[in-house]
């Protein structure tokens, strides 16, 4: 029996057979400053995409709502382990957006610097990303959970002129002293960094040079707070991923590709609306959490939900407890976080209201089928789909998954769906050839949604000569389980 809908076979087709109309279509829903000259130019194992056309993706996330008369309406729920919830509405999240962005220029930076993030999931951290890409600058996140030696890392790769970070994080209720960190990093030979910012949430000294969040602020005064237009292919940002090399290597994605990729797999792949209240429980360290805490819902005019701290602390009943509160309509969360609160069974979500979910999504790894069946028939009751599908750094969005948004098909545990409708996919064997059933295989993809290139002095192995893989884009071959650095 045929399980792929026929609109869903439609689509898939059209993109095979006219990718660039198929994919000028998904970007024709975005506004532009000024529209594309060629849709792709691909020349293995680099391409372009949008050539010619001008955009801001900061732009597109807040200033256009607010211009379009959402000014009022919820952009981003703040909620943290320790009990605390702040509401930034698009207004009040674009005007934070202006003073950073106002201030960065007033500190030397400007379109192209890299400026690398060391904090923890918390407003001042979404409003410094998108203040970054509102002037062109590059921002470069480092998950607040890695130590200093692979902060000093990311930051050298990445020639980063300014370093953000915060005093503490909390995590299970223990303070995690993020200033230390960040600055036993910067004894070990940054020498690019010539800023060092904190966000003071606990009051106590600093080492000598360093400024805190509101004297940074301060540096705006009397400079624009205004966006820039960019070519589509403008790095937007700069994130590392380990692969199988166990060394950083920085994937760089740009502005046209990244957000046509995520709002149009945010539709197709997540249903996502305007008025969804969307929870994905990653951290802006991941890509998860650029794509779908920060940059894809924020493009839908979502309100968006960034937790800080542990989704068990200070009990299992955390999740479920800001689902209630905030009307959650889609969640995207871990099969890691799934099996986290499967220890604890149903009894703390028995306890919440839970009716306003719609879906759920799952990334990350493997969404194995026990954890699917408890989320799925234990948690929700078969009332709605809980979906696995698969992605990575490289990719920035979904290129394997239920077609949820178009028409979904039936769930299947184990399985993250089907190639999703754009996505040229095959799998291949060693030599760069199609495989047969039980083959030793990796997945290929045509150039969407993956980082243009790479920055900086990185290199990444591969098993085999490259000349097995020529007119492939090489970067996008991968095997299934990632060694984290």
């Amino acid at each position: 029996m045929e399980v792929i809908n026929p609109t869903v076979r439609a689509l898939q087709q059209e993109a095979l057979e006219d990718p660039d109309g198929f994919w000028a279509g998904a970007a024709e829903e975005l506004p532009w400053f000024r529209r594309w000259d060629r849709v792709l130019e691909w020349s293995a194992p680099s391409f372009r995409w949008f050539t010619g056309a001008t955009t801001n993706l900061a732009y597109n996330c807040l200033d256009r709502h607010v211009r379009r008369g959402r000014a009022g309406h919820a952009a981003l729920v703040y909620h943290t382990e320790r009990g605390e919830r702040q509401v930034y509405t698009y207004a009040q999240l674009l005007h934070a957006v202006e003073r950073a962005a106002a201030a960065l220029r007033g500190m030397g930076i400007g379109k192209g610097d890299r400026v690398a993030v060391y904090m923890p999931t918390c407003p001042e951290a979404i409003v410094l990303m998108l203040a970054c890409v509102r002037i062109g600058a590059i921002h470069l996140v480092v998950f607040a959970g890695f130590g200093a030696g692979a902060l000093a890392s990311r930051i050298r790769l990445a020639e980063a002129r300014a370093l953000f970070t915060a005093d503490v994080t909390w995590r299970k209720g223990h303070e995690v002293d993020l200033a230390a960190i960040a600055a036993a990093a910067m004894e070990s030979d940054c020498p690019t960094v010539e800023q060092v910012v904190a966000l003071r949430r606990l009051g106590g000294p600093r080492p000598a040079g360093w400024l805190d969040w509101e004297e940074f602020l301060a540096l705006g005064e009397g400079h624009d707070d205004g966006f820039v237009e960019l070519e589509a292919n403008e790095p937007a940002y700069i994130l590392a991923t380990s692969g199988t090399t166990a060394r950083p290597k920085l994937a760089v994605h740009t502005h046209g590709p990244h957000q046509v990729h995520i709002y149009a797999m945010g539709r197709w792949c997540f249903g996502m609306r305007p008025d969804d209240v969307w929870w994905s429980t990653s951290d802006i360290g991941w890509v998860v959490g650029h794509s779908h805490i920060v940059y894809a819902p924020l493009l839908f005019g979502c309100t968006t939900i960034a937790y800080e701290g542990a989704l068990d602390h200070p009990g299992p009943e955390t999740l479920y407890r800001i689902v209630e509160e905030n009307h959650v309509i889609g969640i995207f969360t871990s099969p890691t976080a799934v099996r986290l609160l499967m220890r604890y069974g149903t009894e703390p979500a028995r306890r919440h209201n839970l009716e306003s979910v719609e879906r759920v999504v799952c990334a990350g790894e493997v969404l194995n089928p026990p954890a699917w069946e408890w989320f799925q028939k234990d948690v929700f009751a078969d009332r709605i789909p809980v979906m696995d599908h698969m992605w990575q750094t490289e990719t920035s969005g979904p290129i394997v998954g239920n077609p949820y948004g178009i028409n979904p098909i039936p769930t299947k545990a184990g399985s993250s769906g089907v190639m999703l409708s754009g996505i040229d996919g095959a799998i291949m064997n060693l030599e760069g050839k199609p495989c047969a059933a039980g083959e030793n295989r990796r997945p290929r993809t045509s150039p969407w949604g993956i980082g243009r290139t790479g920055h900086g002095r990185c290199t990444t192995s591969c098993p085999r000569p490259r000349a097995a893989y020529k007119g492939m884009p090489i970067t996008i071959i991968w095997h299934f389980q990632l060694a984290d650095s």
